[in-house]
């Protein structure tokens, strides 16, 4: 059965700015100060996030284009921003940004863990973050940003808990934990695996098994 999981675009005061592309204050949407690149081909990435912040985790993806997903914050957790920019050098040499978001301080994120893959068929690594924001549950955010060649857009949004998402040959497997109203939160009743594949337009499960959570 075909499902989409994805977010609403925020609202572009003009038909130039690309709504996935939420960069926070001050950080330009081009990067092409020659001094400011050469700082970045050294290794220093710090033209790349906002003034004052740190950048927390870094993914180089090369083929077929050259793309920096960073994360950064800027602060002590969990008072902090943090946010992701995917940045992509064009033919020119200069960096551009074709996708971010910022998580402002009260959404209590601790930090935002990176993975890449594959997942839309086109040999280009996509990207599969997750914000967190803590709990007994380890709760927080799970996105899906597919990547194109000067482009990038989100096609997999979900907030959860209890739940694992990775990707794996070229899919979305997902683990998550199944509650009875009496069960306590250490001990679900059953977990619950299901797989994603994207079909071009939205993603598809493909399989699902509900496994209880005893002993064998």
């Amino acid at each position: 059965m075909p499902t989409t999981e994805t977010s609403t675009p925020s609202q572009s005061p003009t038909p130039t700015v690309d709504p996935d592309v939420s960069l926070p204050e001050g950080v330009p949407p081009v990067v092409d100060d020659a001094s400011e690149l050469a700082l970045i081909a050294s290794g220093d990435l710090g033209p790349l996030v906002p003034q004052g912040a740190s950048y927390e985790n870094r993914s180089t993806l090369e083929d077929p284009v050259e793309q920096i997903v960073l994360t950064w914050s800027d602060g002590i957790p969990p008072d902090r921003r943090n946010g992701l920019i995917v940045w992509q050098r064009s033919e020119d040499e200069t960096w551009r940004a074709v996708y971010a978001f910022t998580d402002p301080a009260r959404r209590g994120v601790f930090g935002i863990s990176v993975e890449t893959g594959d997942v839309t068929g086109d040999a280009i690594s996509d990207i599969l973050s997750f914000e967190d924001v803590g709990g007994s549950g380890a709760c927080g955010t799970f996105r899906v940003i597919a990547t194109s060649v000067g482009d990038a857009s989100e096609i997999f949004r979900r907030d959860a808990c209890d739940t694992q998402i990775a990707i794996s040959s070229g899919d979305l497997r997902i683990r998550e934990a199944v509650f009875r109203a009496d069960d306590p939160h250490c001990c679900p009743s059953a977990f619950r695996g299901s797989t994603l594949r994207w079909n071009g337009t939205s993603w598809d499960e493909i399989s699902s098994e509900v496994v209880p959570n005893g002993p064998a």
